[in-house]
C-alpha cells in the first residue's frame, strides 16, 4: 500500500520501488523503531523554578507520626525556655491519627417498573468522593485527642519547675494537668 502511494506520488510506476530495495526496507524499519522509541520513552521534565506544593501522605501512620513529632518538637522547644527547666524531652501519646471529613456527591435513584400487572421498584444510591483540582475536597479536619504527655527535664527535681512545666504543657495542649507527667532526667543537674 505504501509502495503504491509512493509510485502514484512520484508518477514513476515502473522504476525500482523504495520498499523493494534492501536499503529502503532497512530505512523503513529504522524509522518505525525510532517512532516506537519516541512513544515509549518517558518525557523529560524541566525543573520548575516556582515553589511546588507537596501533598501530604495519605498513610495514617505517617500522618500520625508527623503530627506527633511536630507536637513533641514544638513543646520541647517551648518548655526548655522555662526558667530552671534545662534540657527538656517530650513524648506525646495520641489516641488516633485524627478525623478527616471529605465532601461527597450522593445520588439516589428510584425506578418503578410495571410488567404484566406486577410492579417492581429498583432503588440505587451512589456516593462519590468530591474532587477539586485532582485532590479530594476536605470539609473538616479534627485533631486527634491527646491521651498523655511525658516530660523529662533536667530541672524537674525542683517542685516549682515541675509545676511550671505541668501547667505550661496542659495549657498549650488544652488538656487537664493529670494527663501531664513531669519526670527528672537521670543524672540531671
Amino acid at each position: 500500500m505504501l509502495d503504491e502511494w509512493i509510485r502514484k506520488d512520484t508518477g514513476e510506476e515502473n522504476k525500482i520501488s523504495l520498499l523493494n530495495s534492501k536499503k529502503g526496507r532497512l530505512l523503513l524499519v529504522i524509522i518505525i523503531c525510532i517512532g516506537l522509541l519516541a512513544l515509549l520513552w518517558p518525557p523529560v521534565s524541566k525543573p520548575d523554578s516556582s515553589p511546588t506544593k507537596v501533598a501530604q501522605p495519605l498513610a495514617s501512620q505517617s500522618l500520625e507520626g508527623s503530627l506527633k513529632h511536630r507536637l513533641q518538637t514544638e513543646l520541647a522547644a517551648i518548655l526548655s525556655q522555662i526558667e530552671g527547666a534545662g534540657t527538656v524531652e517530650v513524648s506525646v501519646t495520641l489516641d488516633s491519627e485524627g478525623l478527616k471529613t471529605y465532601a461527597t456527591n450522593d445520588r439516589d435513584e428510584r425506578r418503578q417498573i410495571e410488567e404484566g400487572g406486577r410492579t417492581t421498584i429498583e432503588e440505587s444510591s451512589t456516593r462519590d468522593l468530591a474532587v477539586s483540582s485532582g485532590n479530594p475536597l476536605l470539609l473538616e479536619e479534627k485533631m486527634p485527642e491527646i491521651l498523655g504527655v511525658l516530660i523529662v527535664a533536667d530541672g524537674a527535681d525542683d517542685p516549682q519547675v515541675k509545676e511550671n512545666l505541668t501547667n505550661a504543657a496542659s495549657t498549650l495542649l488544652d488538656i487537664s494537668p493529670h494527663r501531664v507527667r513531669v519526670m527528672p532526667r537521670e543524672g540531671g543537674r
